[in-house]
């Protein structure tokens, strides 16, 4: 609880800040001009959590979004801790994710005399955020932090960054909220559908025998209990892509995968074929090849709540500036819809079948990636959240995950970033408190922040990390291979990462047979530590990096 027996500073005024808006975690790494922010949080009951490295603690924010659909919230030092923070701002950014990062600043009474660690970051964090300020008026905190939480949502959610100098946090302050917090933020609105849009959509719905449901970000952050509904009623097959996949069960007799044009052929010839796509709740980005492979006769159908992304890449018929939410019950509502059945099955047949065709044979330098993916997989738990990244491991894993709930995968997304998933563990098991947490990465990747398994075994955070070893960074050597002959400097000798599981508290396995994954991954759950188990993978390159190599 506060403590009443001293005045309240600027510290105080904002994690009491933090707490009305529902934050239960700040993720920070140590840093003296923050202070009176961690004390605030000790004693308003807001956990901290202290990290290896800045762009962790960020990662970890991040991942909290990702499962939950709410603010992340990290506390970054002044100067070099900031700076580690622009990468998961741009990770945040590119993803579609709501993150608050509040970094310290030297006292505004040395201002531009050259203050230890002192450098002017806003530029910077101007660059890779939707909003980035400073606030020098301890009066003024919690209304630059109901700006932050505005720009934060307003439009497609993302970061934002506050800066604080450190004899703003130690100002006292008004004592208003020692007996209660300040009021929470203000949601914004979500702009609806007028009539005349309604109906040509419906129109045009009722005339569609091709249609096809592409789902993202949007439907996570603006869930519909309709969403099901809607697609049973009429028939429609689905794909799902980024932040949106489990929002129906991939298990789904209408589901026809991954929303990845690279990885998916299904996706490849719906696009073609569709006498009408549907994309809710985001843009024709990369993963759907920026929309050029859709047929020149096929309408389009987009739904955004920001009004920017509409149109970009593939021109839209029609073009809701709306949440998913209503859209979705627009679609559930609407007369149902006249769809070929046989070519909606034909779909979801080709995608099935491609799946069961990816089985690969097993060799003396170790597993095919995908039966050792199957064999974590087999054994997983329906609420596992998985977690993959962007080497060609991952990409193998994307297309062989059946998400079965919302929030239940993370991955670093269009940014490309490696590092993200080591701290999206710890990040997703404390965002959710109970259920297992498998991260997918390579040899490579495991590199970048592997100490963060200290930080989840200091908050009893487990989380397992399965690293696919083929001793190379083979998203780029594998390509590398199939254009030029030859590689350079891309292999990476064999390490024990489980033994560096061990030594940072958490527990180690190697396995060499699917039998041996699937008993670690249950030993691993059964022990409630953070491990790592280690399994020599052949290197294959995935359908992905081959498609867009």
């Amino acid at each position: 609880m506060l403590d009443n027996t001293r005045q309240a500073d600027g510290g105080t005024a904002l994690v009491a800040w933090l707490k009305a808006a529902g934050t239960e975690h700040v993720f920070s790494v140590s840093g003296g001009p923050i202070n009176p922010v961690y004390r605030a949080c000790a004693e308003l009951g807001v956990q901290l959590v202290h990290c290896r490295h800045e762009a962790a603690a960020c990662y970890m924010a991040e991942a909290r979004s990702r499962v939950t659909g709410k603010l992340g919230v990290a506390m970054v030092t002044l100067g070099p801790g900031v700076t580690n923070a622009a990468t998961p701002a741009i990770v945040s950014h590119l993803g579609g994710t709501p993150l608050l990062i509040i970094g310290a600043q030297s006292s505004t009474a040395v201002t531009d005399r050259g203050a230890g660690m002192t450098y002017d970051v806003l530029p910077a964090m101007r660059a890779v955020t939707k909003w980035a300020a400073r606030c020098t008026d301890p009066r003024r905190l919690q209304e630059y932090l109901d700006m932050a939480w505005r720009h934060i949502w307003a439009g497609r959610p993302g970061p934002v960054f506050l800066e604080v100098p450190t004899d703003i946090l130690h100002a006292p302050v008004e004592e208003h909220y020692r007996d209660q917090l300040p009021a929470a933020p203000a949601n914004p609105g979500l702009p609806g559908i007028c009539a005349g849009d309604r109906a040509a959509f419906e129109t045009l719905l009722a005339q569609s025998k091709r249609p096809v449901l592409l789902l993202g970000d949007d439907v996570f952050f603006n869930r519909s209990d309709r969403l099901q509904e809607a697609i049973e009623k009429h028939s429609i097959p689905f794909f799902t892509l980024r932040l949106a996949r489990g929002a129906v069960d991939e298990r789904h007799p209408l589901c026809a995968g991954p929303g990845y044009v690279p990885c998916n052929a299904a996706l490849r010839r719906a696009l073609e074929e569709a006498d009408c796509v549907i994309l809710v709740g985001h843009h024709f980005e990369f993963d759907l090849g920026f929309g050029d492979s859709i047929g020149k006769a096929t309408k389009v159908v987009q739904i955004a709540t920001d009004a920017a992304i509409l149109h970009r890449n593939r021109r839209a018929d029609i073009a809701f500036n709306t949440s998913a939410f209503h859209f979705l019950w627009v679609l559930a509502e609407a007369k149902a819809a006249p769809v070929d059945q046989t070519w909606a099955k034909g779909l979801v047949a080709e995608w099935r079948a491609e799946h069961a065709a990816q089985a690969g044979e097993d060799a003396a330098e170790g597993l095919h990636p995908i039966n050792a993916i199957d064999a974590v997989t087999a054994v997983a738990p329906d609420d596992t959240i998985f977690v993959t990244s962007h080497g060609n491991v991952d990409f193998w894993a994307d297309a062989r995950i059946q998400v079965k709930a919302p929030g239940r995968y993370l991955r670093a997304g269009q940014s490309g970033t490696l590092g993200a998933e080591l701290p999206y563990g710890p990040g997703a098991r404390l965002a959710d408190g109970k259920a297992p947490v498998i991260v997918f990465v390579g040899d490579g990747g495991v590199g970048f922040h592997a100490t963060e398994l200290d930080t989840a075994a200091r908050y009893d955070a487990p989380f397992i990390t399965v690293v696919l070893d083929d001793e190379m960074w083979a998203a780029i050597s594998l390509p590398q291979e199939m254009t030029y002959g030859e590689t350079w400097e891309m292999k990476l000798p064999r390490r024990d990462w489980a033994a560096v599981a061990e030594a940072l508290g958490g527990k180690g396995y190697h396995a060499s047979t699917a039998e041996e994954i699937g008993q670690a991954i249950k030993d691993a759950i059964a022990s409630g530590k953070p491990a790592v188990v280690q399994v020599p993978v052949r290197s294959v390159i995935s359908p992905y990096m081959k498609f867009i190599s």
